[in-house]
């Protein structure tokens, strides 16, 4: 398993930045093992990383783990899941690609603000019946990244940074290929598009 994270911050003076970061990794498993230890696997989305979807709900590939349980549909409770249990279903793959984009301001004394742009995916190595469209393909895993944008409001205390990150996708890599750029479906005005989109990340320290 090997993983490169490669970051690059421009300052255009004092109170501006442009910061960005690359992360490539991959992991195979060899001898009998058919996946690496979970913990060691990657996942992608988050507060740190792609902040317009939930945590480890990306990917891999194109796979939808909302297919699998549609909204409104009960699943065989014999199966030990339930419509709730599939939002804490982490989704995690053997290669990772990360690209982040950020820009930096400062607004007033201790607050700050930013605008940034992220993407990426996770993919699967070997073929995953239980998730179609999970596994890499050298010619198509440009087509499948996730992107989403947002703004966020930071609170530099010196000693620790509280950071506000609202954002929202751009493109979903689970939806039909000619359909994944979502730019016509945004609308604040529409409560629906709001519940279903945008995403409130609140943490500690800067993202990168």
């Amino acid at each position: 398993r090997g993983e490169v994270d490669f970051r690059y911050y421009h300052n255009f003076d004092k109170n501006n930045k442009l910061a960005t970061r690359i992360i490539v990794g991959t992991g195979y498993a060899y001898s009998n093992s058919i996946a690496m230890p979970y913990i060691k696997q990657f996942s992608i989305g988050g507060s740190n990383s792609i902040r317009a979807f939930p945590a480890r709900t990306i990917g891999p590939g194109t796979f939808n783990i909302n297919e699998q349980f549609p909204p409104g549909e009960e699943p065989d409770p014999d199966d030990g899941n339930t419509r709730d249990t599939r939002l804490f279903i982490d989704q995690r793959a053997d290669m990772k690609l990360e690209g982040n984009v950020e820009f930096r301001f400062n607004i007033v004394s201790f607050l700050k603000g930013a605008l940034f742009a992220d993407a990426g995916n996770i993919w699967l190595i070997r073929e995953d019946t239980d998730r179609p469209g999970g596994r890499f393909r050298k010619d198509e895993f440009l087509y499948e990244l996730a992107v989403g944008t947002g703004a966020g409001l930071r609170m530099d205390f010196n000693l620790f940074v509280l950071r506000f990150d609202l954002a929202f996708p751009l493109r979903k890599p689970y939806l039909p290929e000619n359909e994944r750029w979502v730019f016509d479906e945004i609308d604040f005005t529409s409560p629906d598009w709001r519940s279903d989109n945008l995403i409130l990340n609140i943490a500690i320290g800067y993202p990168f």
